[in-house]
């Protein structure tokens, strides 16, 4: 051991590994972190409050991180598995389903998360409206008002 690595565990024990492997952890998954973070925060205001507008929020939230880990962990393991599979049974079907996989799977999950999204974007501004026009509304004069 270096000089640096005996200090570090005279004096911080195991405490820089744990520190070390949090920090890959976070700058690793953040966009994951914060899509859990979105589903527990827009889950939460489902439960107490059910509308269609946080349904949309907490499935675009779901949608978001089932996106990001189909990108980045499950759509490359396919690839490998189909490029492996097909190159030896039936190397004509290589092409096609590495685009279903990939690119078309993707192009599927980014539409569904901006679909929920923008329905929930247009649900709360339409509810917002609705309850501008219900709070500005009155009722009409008659004679035995005057």
């Amino acid at each position: 051991m270096n000089g640096f690595e005996q200090w570090s565990y005279r004096t911080l024990g195991q405490w820089h590994y744990v520190l070390g492997y949090s920090y890959v952890l976070l700058a690793h998954n953040w966009p994951l972190l914060l899509a859990l973070g979105l589903c527990l925060w827009w889950g939460g205001r489902l439960y107490r409050h059910p509308t269609r507008s946080h349904v949309c929020w907490f499935f675009g939230s779901v949608s978001l991180a089932v996106l990001y880990e189909y990108h980045k962990h499950v759509a490359p393991t396919l690839h490998a598995s189909l490029a492996t599979v097909l190159s030896r049974e039936a190397g004509w079907l290589n092409g096609p389903t590495n685009f279903a996989v990939g690119p078309l799977m993707s192009l599927l999950l980014v539409a569904a998360t901006a679909f929920f999204f923008i329905q929930a974007l247009w649900l709360g501004v339409g509810s917002t409206q609705q309850r501008q026009v219900a709070h500005s509304w009155e009722p009409p004069r008659t004679s035995n008002d005057q």
